[in-house]
């Protein structure tokens, strides 16, 4: 398994965390997502890597400015 986080700026209510929660669950297989706004991240646990290109292009496309990814 492997544990990412996604250090995103621009969230600002609860419906800005839906909306990056929805988003990456709707393009990757992924377990448990949880964006924070007041932390500027979310998490999600995934059994396969990741394309982090394509994670980029689908928060950008929401509008959101990813910063860093980390995987665990």
């Amino acid at each position: 398994m492997y544990n990412y986080k996604l250090h995103i700026e621009g969230m600002m209510c609860s419906m800005c965390e839906a909306h990056v929660s929805d988003v990456i669950r709707k393009n990757f297989d992924v377990k448990k997502v949880k964006a924070n706004r007041k932390k500027n991240l979310a998490t999600f646990i995934s059994e396969s890597m990741l394309n982090e290109e394509l994670i980029k292009e689908k928060i950008a496309e929401t509008g959101y400015k990813l910063t860093q990814i980390e995987v665990e």
